[in-house]
């Protein structure tokens, strides 16, 4: 009976053994895997920063006043500028108690009103005069300015397909030095990045009594698009 109970998985094995036999060279799919990487280069056309008003008053109200004041001072010269109002938005808003700690007590001291205002340049010529505008308004912050493309599809799509010729030019010389052909792809996936050359945070401190020797100065310099693609070619 034991010699029985192994007859089963013997046959068995021998099945597979028989189709795997049976299996020729077409039947087998064979790839290769290769990546592709591409970078275009392009010119930024704009530039978005954010300002941020805070001032200190002994009630809301007044806190409000004096924030509101500095914030009319800074859309007088967006407007001077020609910035629209769909590129000005607020980010955020915030009324707040202040308080101050005198030999372990807390005191309150006054109330807090800030806003942010998100700012979008679309004539970088401009910018450092906006921003040297602005720096006539004490007691800003300038929390980050930052360079752009608005429209980068192009240059994706430039990217992408420079991208896909570097990886078929692989899989190819691959192939070539293993006496094989590359068909078509099986599988592509792709990854895509845009660096940005401009970043910097700054508070303008009471700048209206300095005088200025010099224009401030934000070279838009360049910036670069890349994709890297991942394909998987079939081989034969």
């Amino acid at each position: 009976m034991k010699r029985i109970r192994f007859a089963f998985p013997i046959l068995a094995l021998a099945i597979v053994l028989l189709l795997s036999s049976c299996v020729t060279g077409r039947d087998l799919v064979r790839t290769i895997e290769v990546h592709g990487t591409a970078k275009v280069t392009i010119t930024p056309d704009i530039a978005t920063f954010s300002i941020q008003v805070s001032e200190l008053g002994k009630t809301t109200e007044e806190a409000q006043r004096l924030a509101n004041a500095k914030l009319a001072q800074l859309r007088s010269v967006l407007d001077e500028y020609g910035i629209a109002e769909a590129d000005v938005k607020t980010t955020s808003l915030n009324l707040r108690p202040s308080y101050r700690w005198d030999e372990g007590e807390q005191i309150l001291e006054g109330q807090v009103a800030s806003q942010s205002l998100s700012v979008k340049v679309r004539d970088l010529k401009a910018l450092g005069s906006i921003i040297d505008q602005m720096g006539k308004v004490s007691g800003i912050y300038l929390n980050s300015v930052q360079l752009d493309k608005e429209d980068k599809s192009e240059a994706l799509e430039q990217a992408r397909l420079e991208a896909i010729q570097n990886a078929k030019a692989k899989a190819e010389l691959y192939a070539e030095s293993s006496a094989m052909q590359v068909g078509s792809p099986i599988t592509i996936s792709e990854y895509s990045v845009a660096s940005n050359p401009y970043n910097t945070r700054m508070k303008m401190e009471a700048v209206s009594a300095v005088a200025y020797d010099m224009a401030t100065e934000i070279p838009a310099g360049t910036m670069e698009v890349s994709s890297t693609v991942s394909i998987v070619y079939e081989m034969y």
